[in-house]
């Protein structure tokens, strides 16, 4: 690959050569709701207010060296490309966009019946809807995703698990973008999804597993890891889940075992989410924002023995290898390529 040639990753406000993303938080999300429910009682939330107060949190995650964000609110969270180019407009952090879907038990009716296996069998209309908004743009504002996710939290994968991996990895066989699985850690429920995905044709290696690194079980840990696909330490901050001290720990494990350069950590965090109340969200983590790696965890890691080569590997290498694709051949800050897929 010529170092001449560049690859572009598409953001909130046009694409950005990917070695000027800086320091990347790879699994966050700007706003998690029910855009039904709040277009109907519109008295729930202030869209101004909540745009500004997103941007602020932004420009003070950006004091603190966050670059870039991956925003991965996808369908089924409440995906709303507009409200995000909006915030993009008034922070200097780039914000990068995914497509996909998020359900737990089942999906909505206007994609159920139709698909293959389903009541009207033909092809899955998801797949189309996913590589549009890779090629072309979502809701027709031109902001392109760069990523595809899915979510499973079953022990076991079900018929909508299956039929999700299945459109997710031919998205990724069309367009090479990487692939998220939001998992359940506790279940320890990644590694099917892992085979799942593989039957498929994905690597591994173009796999983020989000949230795996909240997992208790180290076993079950260096396994994810051993398959080379990226672990999500990506929920700092979030106190009532694990504390930080825990989340520390696990990452320098992995990395005595090898595995530095597939570790992604981030935060999970929105800031609005409607799941919660604003008093009950800082009730039960308290600190928990875009800025919290930066302020309070990184001095937790160096004294946990990571240097400024290991923080470099981790929040910036790392994404950018992901962010990549197919083009493994190529190590980060050598050669790179375009992103277009069209």
């Amino acid at each position: 690959m010529p170092e001449s040639a560049s690859f572009l990753v598409p953001t909130a406000k046009g694409a950005v050569d990917i070695e000027d993303l800086g320091m990347v938080l790879a699994h966050e999300h700007l706003f998690v709701w029910n855009p039904e429910y709040h277009a109907n009682f519109p008295s729930l939330w202030d869209r101004s207010a909540g745009t500004a107060s997103a941007a602020a949190e932004l420009e003070e995650a950006y004091e603190h060296g966050v670059r870039t964000i991956v925003d991965m609110t996808v369908l089924g969270q409440g995906r709303d490309p507009g409200l995000i180019a909006e915030v993009a407009e008034r922070t200097r952090v780039n914000i990068v966009l995914a497509t996909g879907v998020y359900v737990l038990d089942g999906l909505p009716q206007i994609v159920r019946y139709r698909g293959p296996g389903e009541v009207l069998d033909g092809p899955d209309p998801l797949i189309d809807m996913m590589e549009s908004d890779i090629r072309t743009g979502i809701a027709g504002t031109g902001i392109r995703a760069a990523l595809v996710k899915f979510a499973s939290e079953k022990a076991e994968p079900d018929a909508t698990v299956l039929r999700l991996a299945a459109a997710v990895a031919e998205v990724h066989r069309r367009t090479r973008v990487p692939v998220v699985v939001h998992t359940d850690p506790v279940g320890g429920n990644a590694l099917p999804l892992l085979e799942i995905l593989s039957t498929h044709g994905v690597d591994p290696r173009h796999v983020a597993l989000a949230h795996a690194g909240d997992a208790t079980d180290r076993g079950y840990l260096f396994e994810l890891a051993q398959s080379g696909a990226f672990i999500g330490c990506d929920r700092f901050g979030m106190q009532a889940l694990a504390p930080d001290e825990q989340r520390v720990d696990t990452i320098a494990a992995l990395i005595a075992r090898g595995h530095l350069d597939q570790l992604l950590l981030s935060h999970d965090c929105a800031s609005f989410i409607d799941h919660v109340t604003p008093e009950q969200r800082a009730a039960m983590s308290p600190g928990w924002s875009y800025s919290h790696l930066s302020t309070r965890v990184l001095p937790q890691l160096r004294a946990a023995g990571l240097d400024d080569g290991a923080l470099a590997t981790i929040f910036e290498d790392n994404p950018k290898r992901l962010l990549r694709g197919a083009d493994l051949s190529v190590s980060v800050g050598a050669g790179r390529e375009s992103v277009d897929v069209g």
